[in-house]
């Protein structure tokens, strides 16, 4: 599937060439190095005559449906259909609007990619499509000839545009469509893409066959073909008159509820529930089965309905200025200097990951860890995070040792607490926490689903503990951001969630950073020295050694020194497990001891506890 980029120059020679739509989005970030298509937006919106300047300075047209070639005139000719229409939604004068029907586009699966359009103030939305037979199943679109995949554009066209309208601020505007529809090369940084998007069934109509004289002969529908069509109408609309359906894009099922019972919860289109459904339909006269109700429920004709997306974008724009983040921060009493903005980062992370809409490079991987006495709030404060419409995506319940559930809970969850996480050992602090905290997705088999898919991380981690010797990695303690609260939390007044997420998305939009750079982690590694497991070697050695500062009278001595001198006081049994190897280790992670590198081994400079050796 190629996207044909055709020009034209001012002697009319044709230049033409081919584009996939990734290669298509990439190359419409970034404007010509002679800023091309800003100046022409320039000329346009300065009510400039934009035809004289196209025939002066030619653009290319892009055409999405169709991938030309050359005939032997160097006129073009159609090798493939492509599949692909454009909706236009014009007059949008300002950013906001852009931006809003770019991401309502993104609620329907068969959007395949959505940008700012040539002019600047319209937005183009690719829309896949393909060809339906009456027996209802897709047909070959390649063998096409012209004629037939020009009237598939127009029939698609017609379709798609209804069905858009549905969720679009704006309206589509109208326009006569065709296999050779084309735009002028657009301009967006920001474009959207789903190269997974799915196809639109477009019905087939009625077929004009030629006959000898030229005479057009109409083939219509059998009887039996009429019977089924006008049967699954009547499925559709029984059930669309009595329930509200969905397509759960976080959850990956079909969601609903009765249009009687408005405040009802939305349930899943589960196989009890759809055995009743099929019951409710037959009793309504209709002779149908379960699997006609299942074909329509779990189809793409079901729209599609994205939890977190239609949450974050209600919020944008609608920020006041104040920093709401700091302000929610500072309820947690602490002498950590750095905490308000440790957690202002975090949260900026925690959202971007919720809005992941494809495979992302990097998951959100900060962890704040609330340490305190018990009844200090520290839960109530993790679960006030989320906003009520989103208080679902809450657990405080992960079986660590369950890999599956914590998998997909990491993909269906947005804010994991890891609650009593001194519980957690050492070993799978180690092991896979560090790895799961990491990952930017998971593979799973959804619930009701048949395979394994992978699907973006969607939740963030929060901890909890009640002892400040928690941290068993030294070497991954870079990402949790230890703080030790100096009271209870005050979560008296409920967080302003309509702002606190208006915030965060106007602070994305800019490109706040929403990760912890080399500085900020060195100095989250200092902070969380004093939240680490000590090993037994490592007590041991402070009982009898302490690091030597800069002038003191210390001396330099081995690692395989030191360990022979405390094995001697205490026994090779309780510095177990640590071998000399190890022990190494432990000595280069303790804080402010000073090492160096000589012929044969590593040296510490240590002084030696008068009490002790």
């Amino acid at each position: 599937m190629k996207l044909s980029l055709v020009l034209r120059d001012r002697k009319n020679a044709l230049k033409l060439s081919k584009k996939t739509l990734e290669n298509f989005v990439e190359r419409i970030k970034t404007d010509t190095k002679d800023e091309a298509v800003a100046r022409r937006r320039r000329l346009i919106q300065a009510g400039g005559d934009a035809e004289s300047y196209d025939s002066q300075i030619p653009s290319h047209l892009v055409y999405p449906s169709v991938e030309f070639g050359r005939d032997a005139n160097d006129n073009l000719q159609m090798q493939a259909f492509n599949g692909i229409i454009a909706l236009t939604v014009d007059g949008l004068s300002v950013q906001k609007d852009l931006e809003a029907v770019k991401q309502a586009a993104k609620i329907l699966h068969y959007t395949l990619a959505a940008f700012v359009g040539p002019e600047g103030d319209e937005v183009i939305i690719l829309v896949r499509i393909t060809r339906n037979t009456t027996a209802g199943t897709p047909a070959d679109d390649t063998k096409m000839t012209e004629e037939e995949a020009d009237a598939l554009c127009r029939e698609g066209w017609q379709l798609a545009s209804a069905l858009y309208q549905v969720v679009l601020p704006k309206a589509v505007r109208q326009e006569e469509v065709t296999l050779r529809s084309c735009f002028r090369m657009p301009l967006d940084p920001s474009p959207y893409v789903n190269l997974k998007a799915l196809a639109l069934p477009v019905s087939e109509r009625p077929i004009c066959q030629q006959q000898a004289g030229g005479a057009p002969k109409v083939v219509t529908e059998t009887a039996d073909d009429s019977d089924v069509s006008r049967e699954t109408q009547q499925l559709m609309d029984f059930l669309n008159s009595r329930y509200e359906f969905r397509y759960n894009d976080m959850m990956g099922y079909t969601e609903y509820r009765s249009k009687e019972k408005r405040y009802a919860d939305w349930q899943p289109v589960d196989d009890r529930s759809l055995k009743g459904l099929t019951m409710e339909v037959r009793l309504g006269g209709i002779d149908v089965r379960d699997n006609d109700v299942r074909r329509y429920v779990h189809s793409n004709m079901i729209r599609a309905y994205d939890p977190i997306g239609d949450y974050l974008w209600a919020r944008h724009g609608k920020w006041d200025g104040q920093d709401h983040i700091r302000r929610l921060a500072r309820t947690v009493p602490t002498k950590n200097p750095y905490w308000q903005d440790w957690f202002y980062t975090w949260f900026l992370g925690m959202v971007r990951q919720w809005r992941v809409s494809s495979i992302a490079k990097y998951g959100n991987q900060a962890v704040p860890l609330l340490i305190s006495t018990q009844g200090w709030n520290k839960t109530t404060f993790c679960e006030q995070l989320l906003p009520p419409e989103l208080s679902w995506g809450y657990t405080g319940n992960l079986q660590l040792d369950d890999k599956r559930q914590v998998l997909q809970q990491m993909a269906q969850m947005l804010l994991i607490n890891l609650d009593e996480f001194n519980q957690i050992s050492p070993h799978t602090q180690q092991g896979f926490l560090k790895n799961i905290i990491t990952l930017s997705s998971v593979k799973i088999k959804r619930p009701y689903g048949r395979h394994v898919e992978d699907f973006p991380r969607r939740a963030s981690f929060i901890a909890t503990t009640n002892q400040a010797d928690v941290l068993a990695d030294p070497s991954g303690n870079r990402r949790f951001l230890g703080v030790e609260l100096t009271g209870p939390i005050d979560v008296s007044t409920p967080p302003n969630h309509e702002q606190l997420y208006a915030q965060a998305m106007h602070a994305l939009s800019q490109h706040e950073p929403c990760y912890f750079g080399p500085e900020a982690t060195q100095l989250i590694m200092e902070s969380n020295r004093q939240f680490n497991v000590k090993s037994a070697a490592e007590q041991f050695f402070l009982d009898y050694f302490e690091p030597a500062a800069e002038g003191q009278d210390g001396e330099w001595i081995s690692a395989s020194a030191i360990y022979n001198a405390l094995k001697d006081k205490v026994g090779v049994s309780l510095l177990r497990p640590s071998s000399l190897s190890g022990f190494g280790r432990t000595l280069s992670n303790i804080p402010n001891l000073k090492k160096r590198q000589t012929k044969h081994n590593t040296e510490y400079f240590v002084v030696r506890k008068k009490h002790g050796l």
